[in-house]
């Protein structure tokens, strides 16, 4: 009973900084290193970030994440997925859980993205199921979309909306999926160098900035920081790029709360 109270009360904390998980399932070190601004990239875990971007990686490939925050075991995220070239463009499987056994959020979506010109659309369909201890689980259907532009060979635009269709956690109380809506520009004056700006909306919420950078010190190592606000958190990370297998950590620092850390791997097959 002791634990119960103690996590409903972490919970409602979580809540009031902003930082629920209901609505917002992007992952992957990389984006984190960089403050989540990660709706201009088009590598695997757009399948998670923006699913216009998924288009851009034509490779079979397998990529898993795990997110810690604030040392807390209750509150940690794991992402598993994988995509597949076909028909023109890229699909791919994504497998997302948040949470224990008292409470936990476990999303699986299927998504599929296609180039036409400089443009890439996609779409992301997923099954989403909430459970709380003592409460039941519910269970609902999501939609994603999002675009990816190349305006110049130096200047990109991504948007994406989360839970377009405005899924239904509850038919008698109305309560709803957050709906999140992004759009974002990022700069890349030479191969080695990456900065991203991005706006992130949820109603009735402030809108969330993003900023962050990504250096290419040397071809198989890069460097990250970016910062978002609302709440302020600012984060660094590292990638390494050993072949086939790619390696990502960062960590973001809430002022309040603490640290959060996350590691990615990934792994792409052939050529």
């Amino acid at each position: 009973m002791i634990r119960l109270l103690a996590f409903g009360l972490f919970c409602l904390i979580i809540d009031l900084s902003a930082h629920a998980q209901n609505g917002n399932y992007g992952m992957g070190a990389r984006s984190a290193a960089i403050g989540g601004s990660s709706i201009t990239i088009g590598d695997e875990w757009s399948l998670f970030n923006n699913i216009g971007g998924l288009a851009n990686f034509d490779k079979k490939a397998i990529f898993t994440s795990f997110k810690n925050k604030y040392g807390i075991s209750e509150v940690t995220s794991l992402a598993l997925g994988a995509t597949y070239p076909i028909a023109g463009g890229t699909a791919g499987l994504g497998v997302f859980k948040f949470g224990d056994d008292l409470y936990n959020e476990q999303r699986v979506n299927l998504g599929f993205s296609n180039q036409f010109g400089i443009v890439s659309l996609g779409l992301n369909v997923s099954y989403y199921q909430l459970s709380i201890e003592g409460s039941g689980s519910r269970k609902t259907m999501m939609i994603d979309f999002g675009g990816r532009a190349k305006l110049t060979d130096q200047l990109y635009f991504g948007a994406h909306v989360s839970n377009l269709n405005q899924a239904k956690l509850s038919t008698v109380t109305d309560e709803r999926i957050s709906t999140i809506m992004k759009t974002g520009l990022s700069y890349r004056p030479s191969l080695d160098l990456m900065i991203n700006a991005e706006v992130e909306k949820i109603v009735d919420q402030d809108a969330v900035l993003k900023i962050g950078l990504e250096y290419q010190i040397l071809e198989q190592l890069s460097l990250r920081t970016g910062f978002h606000t609302h709440p302020f958190e600012s984060s660094f990370g590292l990638g390494f790029r050993p072949g086939k297998l790619k390696a990502d950590y960062a960590y973001n620092n809430n002022p309040d709360l603490g640290g959060i850390h996350e590691i990615s791997l990934g792994y792409s097959f052939g050529e």
